[in-house]
């Protein structure tokens, strides 16, 4: 009877478990980095000075795990569900390792569309048809521009089904949000075109929010897309103005190309260009990106790049790696190149 009684449970808990199974998934992204800079700036006694920002590191990029699914509720409508986050494969820094990233529940119906509500990143990162880089490449591995989808607590989104590729996306972050980049009352909306099977995609974002750092309203509009030339080569660009309270706009742009080769390899190169940073009127930022991905097979690629960046930044302080930090009472500059090499596991 015990027997009996102990496989009726262990089979109703196995049919629970199907049902209710989460997908696991994540990603392992390791990289040697070598950069070479100066950072040239003017003390508050009006004595120019460089510091010097040379160093190697191993770096670990957007490396994640995470737990997703879905649960039918009805014949069109699922609960939806992720929990991702960020670790660090490299170290144990505390206040980054199992941090949260894109973490939610939802509804996705068939015919409406998907509701989302939790942790979710800014919807500015789904119109980004330009960004080609990878791993810790200078200036970090996306666009230049300063405002490029933040996450943001206590978010919600909807996500519309695509009507022959034409597709709506909306989200609002309520004002409970003061720990993180958006620090308040927020709002954005998006409009993407990928029809399938055409070689062209784009799209437009508009966001409105707090300024994390100074609590003033700023507000920003992307629009981004591509154009496959030939199966293998690739164009994309991004343009985006951000209007900072008070202070000039941010114009930033992105140029990009990507060409799949007959081999394993894919390589590519990137240029970006932002005037007026951070809404400072005469900050400039330049950078040029190359470089080489290996697909050693669904799952692994290599990664190799380097990039020259050339940026003015606002009068305040500056770190070097080597915790030199220094106070300087005028724009300051940085100029640099890195190269890196590494690997990226998906699973």
């Amino acid at each position: 009877m015990k027997k009996l009684v102990l496989a009726t449970a262990v089979a109703a808990l196995s049919i629970t478990a199907a049902q209710a199974a989460p997908t696991v998934y994540g990603k392992a992204f390791l990289t040697v980095d070598y950069k070479d800079g100066d950072f040239d700036y003017t003390d508050r006694a009006g004595v120019e000075k460089t510091i010097d920002d040379s160093r190697a590191k191993l770096n670990s990029n957007a490396s994640r795990i995470g737990f997703k699914g879905a649960e039918a509720l009805t014949a069109n409508t699922d609960l939806v569900y992720q929990l991702e986050y960020g670790v660090k494969v490299d170290e144990n820094t505390q206040d980054e390792q199992f941090k949260a990233r894109d973490t939610y529940i939802g509804l996705a119906n068939k015919q409406y569309g998907t509701l989302l509500a939790g942790r979710l990143s800014s919807i500015d990162g789904n119109v980004d048809f330009a960004n080609v880089t990878q791993g810790a490449v200078l200036g970090g591995d996306n666009v230049l521009a300063s405002e490029d989808s933040p996450r943001a607590n206590n978010a919600a989104a909807y996500i519309s089904p695509s009507y022959n590729g034409l597709s709506f996306q909306g989200m609002y972050v309520m004002d409970e949000n003061g720990a993180d980049s958006l620090n308040g009352d927020a709002f954005g909306a998006a409009v993407l075109y990928t029809p399938e099977g055409q070689p062209f995609r784009g799209g437009v974002a508009y966001i409105s929010a707090s300024n994390g750092a100074s609590n003033e309203k700023l507000s920003w509009l992307r629009v981004s897309g591509a154009y496959d030339v030939t199966p293998a080569f690739t164009l994309g660009a991004l343009y985006q103005n951000t209007d900072y309270s008070g202070d000039d706009n941010e114009n930033a742009y992105t140029v990009s190309g990507k060409y799949k080769t007959a081999t394993p390899w894919a390589v590519y190169g990137q240029v970006d260009y932002v005037d007026n940073a951070g809404g400072v009127k005469g900050n400039e930022k330049q950078r040029y990106v190359v470089g080489g991905q290996y697909a050693f097979n669904k799952a692994t690629t290599g990664h190799v790049y380097g990039a020259y960046l050339d940026q003015d930044v606002e009068a305040g302080t500056w770190a070097a790696h080597n915790d030199e930090t220094k106070v300087f009472a005028k724009t300051g500059n940085y100029q640099g190149f890195g190269v890196g090499a590494g690997i990226e596991y998906k699973f």
